[in-house]
């Protein structure tokens, strides 16, 4: 094989040296670099593929959750979540959410919790399988809305025909091969829903031990009706 290249090299240079074949090399060289540039520029402009890897699912960290509207402080353990929100302290175990006040305890029908179902969890599922972009320090995700829907709404029969035209964007910072940051534009999904919300929503993980909290609220919910 190294001989043929050879031979094929030493021809090209009689041709390049022929005044009659010159034209045609050079044509053949621009070929070549024409080849080479478009090779180089699909292959990093080509979106990256996740790896197939077994990743420890976080089910205890610290957490902040921002937007325009609201800030909302807290520690999740197991599902269960204490948090700050208006100056108060809630409790929610999984079934209820309940206002936690000088050591009492007070059930809060109707509260909102719809943000906080966009935990890790509910992130990774919604990304599972999808390719992504690399940006500086993390990986970015167009999701389309529909999938978003159907995870966030827990609604899997909905006519989404319409939400199939607009997509979420994600962006997943890591550091130390930990996430530590998800910044969420869900504008297109307030829009179509008729939400007044600029749809920009970011969550700080902080990967830091959480003692379980759950027996100390738990023991407050005992006279809860």
């Amino acid at each position: 094989m190294g001989r043929k290249i050879k031979d094929y090299y030493n021809k090209f240079k009689e041709m390049r040296a022929d005044s009659k074949f010159k034209p045609i090399t050079t044509l053949i060289l621009w070929f070549i670099f024409l080849a080479i540039v478009v090779i180089f520029v699909r292959v990093n402009s080509r979106p990256v593929q996740i790896a197939d890897e077994a990743k420890p699912e976080l089910d205890s960290y610290k957490f902040t959750y921002t937007d325009n509207q609201k800030a909302i402080f807290g520690n999740s353990y197991d599902d269960r979540l204490e948090f700050i929100y208006n100056n108060n302290r809630y409790y929610y175990n999984g079934l209820n959410v309940y206002l936690i006040l000088n050591r009492e305890a007070k059930v809060i029908d109707g509260f909102d919790l719809s943000v906080l179902k966009i935990t890790p969890s509910f992130i990774d599922n919604l990304i599972s399988d999808l390719s992504y972009n690399v940006i500086e320090g993390g990986r970015q995700y167009i999701i389309p809305l529909s999938r978003f829907i159907n995870l966030y709404e827990y609604d899997t029969e909905a006519d989404l025909s319409l939400a199939n035209n607009y997509n979420i964007m994600l962006n997943v910072y890591e550091k130390n091969s930990k996430v530590y940051m998800y910044k969420l534009d869900l504008s297109n999904y307030y829009s179509f829903r008729g939400l007044n919300n600029s749809g920009i929503l970011t969550i700080d993980i902080y990967d830091d031990e959480v003692n379980d909290f759950s027996k100390f609220y738990d023991d407050l919910i005992g006279g809860v009706v």
